[in-house]
């Protein structure tokens, strides 16, 4: 990190108007104003997080208000504004424009000059990262002159969390993102491609911000609770935004992809490199969130591959299918990287001896049938993990 960093933050509890305007407001005044960000002009891609079709009040997207907000002061600067993002699934008129619909940012075309993204094309892109050399880039990124990362803070199963990093993620369309975790099944790799992904997509990002009004606990990207956190955030850079983000309820460098990011000196546990006043930022710490290790196997990020192997049989979550729920949409067998899931008699059926812990499945499941199960050693290391913290 080069420099000292702005991490800009407003204290907000609802999505009311009036309530995002004028928290949307503040951030942008701590950090010197969007004319300081933005050419004018400008072609803008407003990168929003729509992991899948599910409503704003479920907390899993990003809330259509916090959009709206943002779009409106960025249409003094410029009308050419695009907003969109590739969804889990199908990168498709038709599938992205059900996902628009269900997660209401329909709601941002209807009341401000943006409209959706509608093209969705993609080309392979030199990423040149320490992991991935190309990758496929969704059209809507590589045609904007700037970008602006707007997300979701939520839990998540496989990466621990989902923040401004992470959320770029979603720069590579639909299916091609099931291609990649298959590469990439090891969680240090993917934390690796996820910095490869963001030191290429930073070329173009002015401001990252983070909706943590309400986020979401438990077991998320999309299957946990709706959580009052009560903060918009923003910063010009992801990593610094992600460590103040993150540290309204835990310690950010037991996050796999802060721990990665520090060892490639992106960022740094001197937390001096941030401009923000983290002393007061402790009496907004959320109280009783729900975190549960995604996979133990977090502690041995930086350990031989044997242990990590290891660790992923016993100190990670397994999922299974509760049948009472699945409608054997098949879903969840079209998306899995290591083709693990099979659907037979009307319903999905997980091959344990082939599946990679991605937890995709969960991610996408339309029904919220896919569920963990917890191994004894899981709960054991868990447990010593949570008594330490508390000594």
């Amino acid at each position: 990190m080069n420099g000292k960093v702005k991490v800009a933050a407003a204290h907000a509890t609802d999505y009311q108007p009036q309530t995002i305007e004028r928290a949307t407001d503040e951030i942008l005044a701590q950090l010197g104003g969007l004319e300081s960000l933005v050419p004018k002009d400008a072609k803008v891609f407003v990168k929003v997080n729509l992991v899948r079709d599910m409503p704003p009040e479920k907390c899993g997207t990003t809330h259509p208000q916090v959009v709206i907000a943002l779009v409106n002061k960025l249409s003094e600067i410029t009308q050419n504004i695009v907003v969109g993002d590739s969804s889990g699934g199908l990168y498709t008129k038709a599938a992205m424009g059900q996902v628009y619909a269900k997660c209401k940012m329909t709601d941002v075309a209807e009341q401000t000059c943006a409209k959706l993204n509608d093209d969705f094309d993609f080309a392979t892109a030199e990423i040149d990262g320490q992991v991935v050399k190309t990758c496929e880039i969704t059209d809507s990124f590589l045609n904007a002159d700037v970008v602006i990362n707007v997300t979701k803070l939520k839990t998540h199963s496989f990466a621990g969390y989902t923040g401004a990093v992470k959320n770029l993620y979603g720069l590579i369309p639909g299916l091609v993102k099931v291609e990649m975790h298959s590469r990439y099944p090891d969680l240090g790799d993917f934390c690796q491609l996820l910095c490869d992904i963001e030191q290429f997509a930073s070329k173009k990002i002015v401001l990252h911000v983070i909706d943590g009004i309400v986020g979401m606990d438990g077991d998320g990207p999309t299957n946990g609770k709706p959580k009052a956190m009560g903060q918009l955030l923003a910063s010009a850079n992801p990593y610094a935004l992600d460590v103040v983000a993150v540290s309204l309820f835990a310690d950010p460098f037991e996050m796999p992809l802060l721990q990665v990011a520090e060892k490639r000196g992106l960022v740094s546990r001197d937390l001096s490199d941030i401009d923000f006043d983290f002393e007061a930022w402790k009496s907004a710490r959320v109280q009783d969130f729900d975190i549960s290790p995604v996979t133990s196997a977090d502690t041995f990020l930086h350990m031989p591959k044997w242990v990590k192997k290891l660790a992923k049989k016993y100190l990670t979550k397994k999922v299974h299918i509760d049948k009472k729920i699945c409608r054997g949409c098949g879903k969840c067998a079209r998306h899995c990287p290591a083709k693990a899931i099979t659907v037979d008699g009307g319903k999905a059926h997980i091959a344990q001896n082939k599946c990679i812990r991605c937890y995709c499945c969960q991610e996408l499941c339309p029904f919220d049938a896919v569920r963990f199960k917890k191994s004894l050693p899981y709960k054991v290391v868990h447990a010593f993990s949570h008594t330490k913290k508390s000594d």
